[in-house]
């Protein structure tokens, strides 16, 4: 007799009462034990690996086998120092990992898309080219009307000029050019038109390309990643679905209140009441909370929700925690069992079976585990409104700023 629970993908219930339906990769596993040890095996369903009372007695699958009502567990679970104490466990299975998932992030209009045709080293090139074309028509300018020199000093050349700020005059021509705006002004002297002509070639060569490039980016869009650690999930203030009794969950309650896992089990949900996973998985779909679990239960999931729709759902942060946690079958102190079944795990764990096991049965979620940015957009997205935020900030940004140098300008001429 073994005992089990819902632990995806290894063992998965579905359907209620006498209509209990147990799949998942552990069964293949199992029934290699049934095979080779010559044993046929029942079921015993319980919630939960179980946690340890304040009168120091156990609940969950640790309690039946203390009082030794099973043989073994019917999957691997994790071991931490409480457990061990008490039990015998068997050679690791798997190798497992938490992590914490939810809804997969859309993508979305980027605001800062018109900057990306230019590496921000040519745009500060083509302002200092155009800042020297300006100063250019400066000292052209004064000299034609004030009979000055190029060596006449900067301050009589600014009075002769209304004062206006260089930098500003050359940033305004850069990103004139990129919107395609003209800036009036009157070339004088043959040098200051030569240089003139190449800067109005140069910029319509430019503008060109940027346009081009311009549409490109607009419509490539971005995406924003919810947390890539449980310090961002903090800060997010998100709920977090946690199974009853797991790993998590007790190392959270023996964790101090100011660690990042004592501030994170004050939104833990769902350790009320027994582990519901359904529960857990569609408030996670809908975006009400972050479901934390091990990595190959979140790996079911994705596996589960791809093989019925054909597209990710699920985002998984890139930093998983608890690692290196092993999975490995409990049993009695003292059980016949464990010298029975070491040896065999030993020959398919390394025979590389179990991992074939494992891996055919989570094989549709390869595609959503890689990296969101690997992953080519192929759905054809429409450009909106936000897709024009950060050109509409400039136009709004010169007019803004036009106003506020004519407003000066007007205020020194009437004193």
């Amino acid at each position: 007799m073994t005992e089990t629970g819902q632990w995806m993908p290894h063992i998965i219930l579905s359907g209620s009462g006498p209509n209990l339906v147990v799949t998942g990769t552990m069964l293949d596993v199992l029934d290699i034990f049934a095979q080779q040890l010559g044993f046929c095996y029942k079921f015993v369903i319980t919630e939960g690996a179980g946690v340890q009372l304040k009168n120091g007695s156990w609940t969950g699958q640790m309690n039946l086998i203390l009082n030794k009502e099973i043989a073994y567990t019917g999957l691997g679970l994790a071991i931490d120092h409480h457990r061990s104490r008490v039990i015998d466990f068997s050679e690791f299975l798997y190798i497992d990992e938490w992590s914490v998932a939810f809804k997969r992030p859309q993508f979305q209009s980027d605001i800062a898309g018109f900057v990306k045709p230019y590496t921000a080293m040519f745009a500060s090139l083509l302002t200092g080219y155009n800042l020297t074309v300006y100063n250019f028509f400066r000292y052209s300018a004064v000299a034609s009307e004030g009979h000055l020199d190029f060596g006449t000093p900067e301050k009589e050349i600014s009075e002769g000029l209304g004062n206006k700020d260089p930098v500003y005059e050359a940033t305004e021509w850069t990103l004139a050019s990129m919107l395609s705006q003209s800036i009036p002004k009157d070339p004088r002297g043959g040098s200051v038109r030569i240089i003139s002509g190449m800067w109005v070639v140069t910029s319509f060569i430019l503008a060109t390309v940027y346009r081009s490039n311009l549409k490109a980016m607009l419509i490539l869009p971005t995406i924003s990643l919810p947390f890539n650690n449980l310090e961002e999930l903090y800060d997010t203030g998100l709920p977090v679905w946690v199974p009853t009794a797991s790993i998590m969950h007790n190392a959270a309650d023996e964790s101090p209140r100011n660690s990042i896992l004592g501030r994170l089990r004050e939104r833990f949900v769902g350790i009320d009441a027994p582990t519901n996973v359904p529960l857990g998985i569609r408030g996670m779909s809908k975006g009400k909370h972050a479901f934390a679990a091990p990595l190959s239960g979140i790996v079911q999931i994705i596996h589960s929700a791809f093989s019925q729709t054909g597209t990710c759902s699920t985002y998984v942060m890139s930093e998983s925690f608890f690692k290196t946690t092993l999975q490995c079958l409990f049993f009695p102190k003292h059980s016949p069992w464990k010298n029975k079944l070491d040896p065999l795990i030993i020959r398919l764990r390394e025979s590389g079976i179990l991992n074939h096991i494992y891996k055919k049965g989570v094989n549709n979620a390869t595609e959503c585990l890689k990296p969101i940015s690997s992953q080519g957009n192929t759905n054809l997205r429409p450009m909106d409104l936000g897709d024009f935020y950060g050109v509409f900030l400039i136009y709004l940004g010169g007019e803004r700023c036009k106003n506020v140098v004519e407003a000066v300008q007007e205020v020194q001429v009437e004193v």
